[in-house]
């Protein structure tokens, strides 16, 4: 199926852009905002409005498909793109994506979107950001030329055998870190809170107390409120603050992660970057460490890595080096989405969980493509996504999958 003309339009995301450094360290919250200096390169004040591009492709049999391209809310961080404006973005896709896009004929994912992911402009590749958004559109258009769900076609293409049953959703808390445990419990989310644990003064505690209580508050919370047979995984990222409350000492941070262990009992939990040691090699030396010590302790708590995992080669490295019993795949991150598929499917091959993640800063566009990759390739859970506010982000990728599952479902029947 040609593409006879491509469209963009600016749009909005599900959240914001942060400056993570400044807040790390210490910039004061007022409100919705932060005040205080931006430290990051690119951000003009320390939370910047989300901006996406939809990349719409009107092919030649009249169809209409599109994918949204943004970046993560930690824009710039550990190695990640910096902040972008929807108008320099726009500039970029008109100069350099609609002459590549314009009368080619779209007829593999794999193939065309693998080709775009690779593509080189003056000796290097387009922002991920581009990458993202504009290989959503192609799957898509190659699942309307088939008359398939895009997991289907994903499925078809990386010869997998698709499993009609629903991937665990990661709901995440933002600042409101009790109301939204609250609705997490009550929808019965299958991975949660996130936590948002940024900042060591106010959310970590200069000796990790503050932590604590909120983990045993969410323990307590579960229990309380939810029914009895609900037993979510729990996820906390803290940002590397666990390290920084320590200065950096491994092995008071191993302890210390023993008694978030404890707290958390009787539930499985997995901590996201305890320490953030500001190179890739430091990191992974880091959390090997770590790990090999929680494991002479007896330790059943899981280290998840995230900044630092950001591309396929990197999620690579890390998974071969056994770093981290768990990455977060971060989908926004990767550029073309063939690499959300090949990043997942890397780790299950070879013994390592994997997160399907993302950014609350993306857009409902992007969460429901990303549905039906997790779907396809059934990693460990997927992000609920976007925005911070629990409801939405859940409502869209849950009820997204409900429906590839009903449609693989009745196909399975032969009802159609």
């Amino acid at each position: 199926m040609k593409v006879r003309r491509v469209l963009c339009a600016a749009g909005l995301t599900g959240f914001y852009m942060d400056d993570k450094e400044a807040i790390r360290e210490g910039a004061r919250q007022d409100g919705f905002i932060y005040r205080g200096r931006p430290l990051t390169p690119g951000f003009s004040t320390i939370r910047q409005t989300g901006e996406a591009v939809s990349v719409i492709l009107v092919m030649e049999s009249g169809e209409v498909v599109y994918g949204d391209c943004a970046v993560a809310q930690y824009a710039a961080s550990g190695g990640r793109e910096v902040p972008v404006r929807a108008g320099d973005l726009i500039k970029i896709i008109e100069r350099d994506v609609v002459p590549w896009l314009e009368g080619r004929d779209l007829t593999s994912f794999r193939k065309d979107a693998g080709e775009f992911d690779r593509l080189e402009v003056n000796g290097e590749h387009l922002p991920a950001s581009i990458r993202y958004g504009v290989t959503q559109a192609i799957l898509e258009a190659v699942a309307r030329e088939r008359r398939l769900t895009m997991a289907e076609v994903v499925a078809d293409e990386y010869g997998l055998e698709l499993v009609p049953q629903p991937v665990k959703i990661n709901a995440q808390s933002g600042d409101d870190r009790y109301t939204n445990v609250d609705k997490m419990i009550l929808k019965q989310v299958g991975m949660m809170p996130h936590g948002l644990i940024n900042n060591v003064e106010e959310k970590l505690g200069k000796n990790g107390e503050i932590f604590l209580e909120y983990a045993a508050w969410v323990k307590n919370r579960i229990l309380d409120i939810g029914s009895p047979d609900y037993r979510p995984t729990l996820r906390y990222d803290v940002y590397g603050c666990i390290g920084k409350a320590f200065n950096n000492d491994l092995d008071r941070v191993v302890d210390y992660l023993i008694k978030v262990e404890k707290v958390c009992s009787p539930f499985e939990v997995f901590i996201e970057m305890p320490i953030d040691l500001k190179t890739g090699e430091a990191q992974l030396e880091g959390m090997k460490y770590l790990r090999r010590r929680l494991d002479e302790a007896g330790s059943g708590l899981k280290l998840i890595i995230d900044e630092y995992a950001n591309t396929l080669e990197e999620i690579r490295v890390w998974v071969d080096a056994k770093g981290a019993d768990m990455v977060q795949v971060k989908t926004i991150d990767l550029g073309g989405i063939t690499n959300i598929v090949e990043a997942v499917l890397y780790c299950k091959r070879n013994g390592v969980l994997a997160y399907q993640g993302g950014t609350c800063n993306e857009t409902d566009k992007s969460a429901r493509v990303c549905v039906n990759l997790a779907v396809a390739t059934q990693p460990f859970a997927m992000a609920g996504k976007p925005g911070m506010g629990v409801d939405e982000g859940v409502m869209t990728v849950y009820n997204e999958q409900e429906r590839i599952l009903a449609i693989l479902r009745a196909k399975k029947r032969g009802l159609i």
